[in-house]
């Protein structure tokens, strides 16, 4: 995949902006859709994206999968296929989504659990998050046993581990470096 954070990705996911207007979080979710082929299923986005395939049969295959997609979907798609910029889509979607997300004042976090949460657990952390940001969250979860407890919370950059397997692996690095000074107790009667 190309142009992930490319200039030429910022520059079409501007562009769309300004054209979707309040469309923009319906077209954000169907370019979503299409980005998560790229990841979840490599041999249609292989198929897609592959130069033997002609540009008048990759439309016709995107508006079949996109049949009841917003019209400026299915435009965007056109253009971006006839100026052969279809490989940089899963960057234009990101950039755009972003784009959407930071006018609409949300945010996208990740958090890993070991467990499933609760739907009282989930909720809270998502007004708990909001809080903290000042934006509307879009929580998107999962679960890893291995992280044994806590949560794996990230955004956008910052990454913030608060895992029970994060502190283990913390205090095992300041052990092996010698950071740790012992703790001497006295017992003083």
């Amino acid at each position: 995949m190309s142009g992930v954070d490319s200039p030429a990705s910022r520059v079409y996911a501007n562009a769309l902006l300004e054209a979707a207007a309040g469309d923009a979080p319906r077209v954000a979710d169907e370019l979503d859709a299409l980005g998560r082929v790229a990841t979840e299923s490599p041999d249609t986005w292989a198929a897609l994206t592959s130069p033997q395939m002609r540009s008048e049969d990759r439309i016709a295959a995107l508006n079949t999968m996109f049949e009841g997609s917003a019209p400026l979907t299915r435009n965007f798609l056109r253009v971006i296929v006839d100026r052969g910029r279809f490989g940089d889509l899963p960057g234009i979607a990101a950039e755009f989504r972003r784009l959407v997300d930071a006018a609409q004042s949300q945010l996208d976090v990740h958090v890993t659990t070991a467990i499933e949460l609760t739907p009282e657990l989930r909720t809270k952390l998502e007004e708990r998050l909001s809080g903290n940001t000042g934006k509307q969250v879009r929580l998107h979860t999962s679960v890893d046993p291995d992280i044994i407890g806590g949560l794996v919370v990230q955004h956008g950059d910052t990454l913030v581990d608060t895992s029970l397997r994060g502190r283990l692996d913390s205090l095992r690095l300041a052990l092996t470096r010698g950071s740790l000074r012992p703790s001497v107790q006295t017992d003083q009667h």
